[in-house]
């Protein structure tokens, strides 16, 4: 397939404008945004240029399609705006997050006989993955704290085929050192995937710290608004770019075209976005950790965040994302239920990225998988909640948090 050609244009340019205008000529005018390909399948003149389509040749410098499941022009610009924002050779986009990952795994090279290192405080589906799929089929998983001062150290002693990562955890957001865990990983030859979900290319771009390949679940914060449902890898190399187009392919997940459309809308605003998100956020965060019913917040725009100065260096435009946690005094889970119940303003669902601000409960929700014993080692409490803070006004969202957290 054909490579995006990388130019000048700042992010905030990149997303507002995508890749509408490029090579188009037409004598009846040009749409300003993109229209939604719904078909299924492709015509092609003749026989000779149907037969180069399936082989994905590039025919006068344009992608071409056969069918939907092998690709479409609306997923096509989502990938080739999303490769260009994060630096990479190419991307595919899928369905859903989950699917990415999965996809992204493959890629990797994870197979029976083969050993990945994860971070132990991941995404609860992203540890059912490896314990429902991958695990039954002979590949070894070794979790650890990637997120201590020892981890890059932990992957030489490992020596694993594949290091899975989080740029932020979920839910405690502790930040991972890529540029450390990058360079371990290519001194034992291991393939790096980081899911950057929590960060998007606007905090930063895990490819310019040497990783292979980031993952997004853009129903979060890429689409933004609560009404897609998709997932992208953007890829260093163009060989692990092969293998993830091959998977998607086989497997089928490819992204719907009217769903890269909602993703493609979403971008035009994420700076935007992010900057309010993260500027709540800090707001946020600040005002809980003053609350007498709270016992501690989870945020490393917080100077006694214990990887705040790590944090500082390594995201962008000064901001630290929309996502926070944070434990009540009470550590049960009728206390947490009652904070959730008398919510107003904030949602209660267990999505985030969205304009609105969101809470989630990990024992419930994203790590329902996990023993309370596990949820402990990782350190999620049964007081501990999840905020994705919205980009309504910050005093409505505190007010809000306030009174229900009142006794």
């Amino acid at each position: 397939m054909k490579h995006f050609e990388h130019i000048s244009w700042s992010l905030d340019t990149l997303f507002v404008h995508g890749v509408e205008h490029k090579g188009s000529t037409s004598s009846t005018g040009i749409p300003t945004v993109e229209p939604i390909y719904a078909s299924t399948t492709y015509l092609h003149p003749n026989a000779a240029m149907l037969d180069q389509a399936f082989e994905n040749t590039p025919l006068n410098e344009e992608q071409s399609y056969v069918y939907a499941r092998q690709g479409n022009p609306n997923a096509s610009s989502l990938e080739n705006v999303l490769a260009q924002a994060e630096g990479g050779v190419s991307a595919v986009a899928l369905g859903s997050g989950m699917a990415a990952i999965h996809c992204a795994l493959l890629a990797a090279g994870l197979a029976p006989g083969r050993k990945v290192v994860v971070a132990k405080d991941i995404y609860g589906s992203t540890i059912s993955l490896l314990r429902k799929v991958f695990i039954p089929q002979g590949v070894e998983v070794v979790t650890h704290d990637l997120c201590c001062s020892e981890a890059a150290q932990l992957i030489r002693n490992e020596r694993p085929d594949v290091v899975y990562v989080e740029t932020l955890s979920n839910p405690l957001v502790k930040v991972i050192d890529l540029a450390a865990l990058a360079a371990a990983a290519q001194e034992v030859g291991a393939v790096t995937v980081v899911d950057s979900t929590f960060t998007t290319p606007y905090l930063v771009k895990p490819l310019e710290h040497g990783f292979d390949l980031v993952v997004h679940s853009a129903t979060k914060y890429l689409g933004g608004h609560g009404d897609s449902t998709s997932g992208v890898v953007i890829s260093a190399k163009a060989e692990l770019l092969d293998k993830l187009r091959s998977f998607a392919t086989l497997l089928g997940p490819m992204l719907s075209p009217f769903e890269a459309f909602l993703v493609m809308r979403g971008l035009k605003t994420l700076p935007l976005r992010m900057e309010r998100h993260c500027s709540n956020a800090l707001q946020v965060a600040h005002f809980l950790q003053t609350h007498p019913a709270v016992a501690r917040v989870h945020y490393p725009g917080l100077s006694d965040h214990p990887q705040h100065e790590l944090a500082s260096s390594l995201l962008s435009n000064e901001r630290y994302g929309g996502l926070l946690s944070f434990e009540l005094q009470e550590q049960t889970r009728a206390a947490a239920f009652h904070f959730l119940d008398r919510l107003q303003l904030c949602q209660h669902a267990t999505t985030l990225g969205d304009v609105y601000s969101l809470v989630s409960y990990p024992p419930i929700s994203s790590h329902r998988g996990l023993s309370q014993a596990e949820r402990a080692n990782i350190g999620i409490t049964e007081g501990c909640i999840r905020l994705s803070v919205g980009i309504e006004d910050v005093n409505d969202i505190i007010k809000d948090l306030d009174q229900a957290l009142a006794r």
